[in-house]
């Protein structure tokens, strides 16, 4: 049994498809984690994702109490959920992968649930949070992240402090239009970086390709992975394949949508995060051709090469953990 001297803490990240759970001490050791699945959209109302999480902070604190830390039920919360958070009323706004997440008061309504204190911030702020205390950003004061996922989050750390913006809805960076009147994003307009640049953003440019290859029926691909998967299987990037002119306009996409936020913030380090950041190998160069192409070399820097999130999907849990120690 470990002593409960320090404190530690638990930290939740809420993705489309399900929550991430983790249990960390002050210098982010991981010293637990657990995991929920969401299963489809019906899945992503308010008090089934309630319930979720309340499963998956029980496991934590079952894990507290096997480690010999003193109350575990009363170790505070953290929690990144996407969306735009009102930090001036204590709201979240809107969340865009989770239909009906309106003006609610998340932090009162999981306090309430998991009989403790909860702190709620934006999921990529969290991821960002997380990178910075124990991952690729360690020690930098001036980042960009982005996690590609679902959707796009964008996270900000300017000269060492989280960027939020007036009402804690700054730093959207998944909502840069970069093609004005092009597809419709779940926030409700058009061509926004998160509806090209997000897993089904991409599975959707791989349909595209696929019907431009002329191919029959469906495109194969149903999820980012499985493109990915096509163009191994095929041998590697082929420049007719169906598969790796997807990957190269989606690489083409995200490197667009970075270009102004290189010219915003000059950042010592651009970090991404997310499942499909887990193919770094594969897009980091065609985004840092994209980069070189459409920034200033002065506002560029040193940024390069484009780091991925090294905490992996854990980066937000243990960020949000990171916001109550």
């Amino acid at each position: 049994m470990c002593s409960s001297t320090r404190p530690a803490s638990i930290g939740l990240d809420l993705g489309g498809h399900g929550v991430r759970g983790v249990l960390i001490d002050p210098d982010g050791r991981l010293l637990s984690d657990s995991r929920g699945v969401i299963d489809g959209v019906d899945a992503r109302g308010l008090e089934a994702v309630e319930e979720l999480i309340a499963g998956v902070v029980a496991d934590l604190r079952e894990a507290a109490f096997g480690l010999g830390l003193d109350d575990p039920g009363r170790l505070p919360v953290g929690a990144g959920i996407p969306g735009f958070h009102d930090h001036v009323a204590g709201v979240l706004r809107s969340s865009p992968n989770f239909p009906g997440w309106e003006n609610l008061s998340v932090s009162d309504r999981l306090s309430e649930v998991l009989e403790t204190r909860v702190v709620v911030e934006n999921d990529a702020n969290c991821a960002l949070l997380g990178e910075a205390l124990a991952g690729a950003a360690k020690g930098c004061r001036d980042v960009v992240l982005l996690t590609l996922g679902t959707g796009v989050g964008g996270g900000f750390l300017v000269d060492g402090h989280l960027l939020r913006g007036a009402r804690g809805a700054g730093a959207e960076a998944g909502h840069v239009a970069i093609y004005p009147g092009g597809r419709r994003c779940g926030c409700g307009q058009r061509g926004c970086l998160e509806a090209y640049a997000s897993g089904p953003g991409l599975v959707q440019t791989a349909s595209e390709s696929w019907a431009e290859e002329g191919g029959e029926g469906s495109c194969p691909a149903e999820a980012a992975i499985d493109v990915f998967a096509a163009e191994a299987e095929a041998g590697g990037p082929q420049p007719e394949l169906w598969a790796s002119r997807a990957i190269e306009r989606w690489c083409l996409d995200l490197g667009m949508g970075l270009a102004p936020m290189v010219h915003l913030f000059s950042p010592e380090v651009i970090v991404l995060a997310g499942g499909v950041s887990g193919a770094i190998d594969r897009i980091r160069e065609p985004i840092e051709a994209a980069l070189r192409h459409r920034t200033i070399a002065a506002c560029l820097g040193d940024a390069l090469p484009l780091r991925a999130a090294e905490l992996g999907d854990l980066a937000g849990a243990i960020g949000a953990a990171s916001l109550v120690l």
